[in-house]
């Protein structure tokens, strides 16, 4: 009998540690903090929605004014005196050929029309006195002019010799050095007048037909650069091609801008020319799904701070349209789906759309 009631005690204390030790599991499991519910929602960005003020076109800058500078005469390179980048005046003697050659010509022409000169003076004497016939004369008179044609054309080349400056401007290339031989009409260098820059773009021809050639003359436009895209250069409008592109349907235009004394643009750099809409509205409209509650003047809706990823109510302003005009940031994220079951501060992350669903 002892033995069977030290067996029933041993297999009841068993039970009972047994017990024990899933009732106090059940305890950690129910006492340990739970993971905060984040919520897949959909987001709407508030820049998606934001009216664009302008129509925007690519665009690249040119000088207003250039020129390819060339010697007329061919010879030897005997001074460049600018440099790439270098600011120039008008007038300004930029390169100089070595002028003995075109000297010795000079010379040589010169003495060849006073020799022709003398004889046609000496033949209009003798013609007069009836001495030489009238075909003795015509030939005297021929050489003469002649030899007068090729003094002035040798002084000319000799004034040919020196390269100046067209306009106020800047060397944006050379092409030779000191010393070389260069043929006529070779490139030496190149001018352009960066004060006052050309910037050429394409418009659709549907859109300058909405437009109107009248509206483009009278519209608003800046400029900006692809390096700072934030800040506008305003522009002129100055022309516009009379005939479209048959390749790609589009107009060739060209807007002026002033360069700005702190920026550093150069011909061939790319941005875009901004045409001002008319009569842009900046209210947006948000989708019926987005709000939490709504009247005619205001409504509330659920944004997400994409730092934290929680969701704060936001009561915003309203016009006649129910658009919103206030209490939006062009940063924010607004919750479209599932509003109903947020709450303030809760954490929430993009929906994103599964396969197969």
């Amino acid at each position: 009998m002892r033995k069977q009631y030290l067996k029933r005690t041993f297999i009841g204390v068993a039970v009972a540690l047994s017990l024990s030790t899933m009732l106090t599991g059940c305890n950690q499991a129910v006492s340990e903090p739970s993971a905060p519910l984040i919520k897949p929602v959909k987001l709407l960005a508030v820049k998606d929605l934001a009216v664009a003020d302008s129509d925007a076109f690519l665009a690249r800058i040119d000088a207003t004014y250039r020129a390819q500078l060339s010697f007329q005469v061919g010879g030897e390179v005997e001074t460049l005196n600018v440099r790439m980048g270098q600011e120039v005046s008008k007038g300004d003697v930029l390169a100089t050929l070595d002028p003995k050659d075109l000297q010795l010509a000079l010379d040589a022409a010169q003495a060849q029309y006073a020799l022709a000169k003398t004889q046609w003076e000496r033949s209009k004497s003798l013609f007069s006195k009836k001495l030489i016939s009238t075909d003795s004369y015509d030939r005297q008179e021929t050489q003469y002019k002649a030899a007068l044609a090729n003094l002035e054309q040798a002084k000319t080349d000799l004034s040919y010799t020196e390269i100046h400056a067209p306009f106020d401007g800047v060397v944006s290339y050379t092409y030779v050095k000191p010393y070389q031989v260069v043929g006529a009409k070779q490139e030496i260098l190149n001018l352009i007048d960066n004060s006052a820059l050309d910037v050429s773009f394409t418009l659709p021809v549907k859109f300058a037909e909405d437009v109107s050639l009248s509206g483009l003359k009278n519209a608003e436009m800046w400029v900006t650069m692809d390096s700072e895209p934030n800040k506008r250069i305003q522009g002129t409008f100055k022309e516009i091609s009379t005939q479209p592109n048959s390749d790609t349907n589009s107009y060739e235009a060209i807007v002026t801008i002033t360069r700005p004394s702190d920026r550093n643009l150069l011909t061939g750099m790319t941005g875009q020319v901004h045409i001002a809409k008319q009569n842009v509205s900046t209210a947006m409209q948000l989708p019926s799904s987005a709000w939490v509650t709504k009247d005619s003047t205001k409504g509330q809706v659920w944004v997400m701070d994409s730092d934290t990823q929680q969701v704060n109510k936001v009561t915003v302003s309203l016009n006649a349209s129910g658009a919103v005009e206030s209490g939006l940031d062009r940063n924010d994220y607004v919750v479209t789906a599932g509003v109903e079951r947020l709450v303030e501060g809760q954490v929430v992350k993009a929906w994103v759309r599964e396969d197969g669903i």
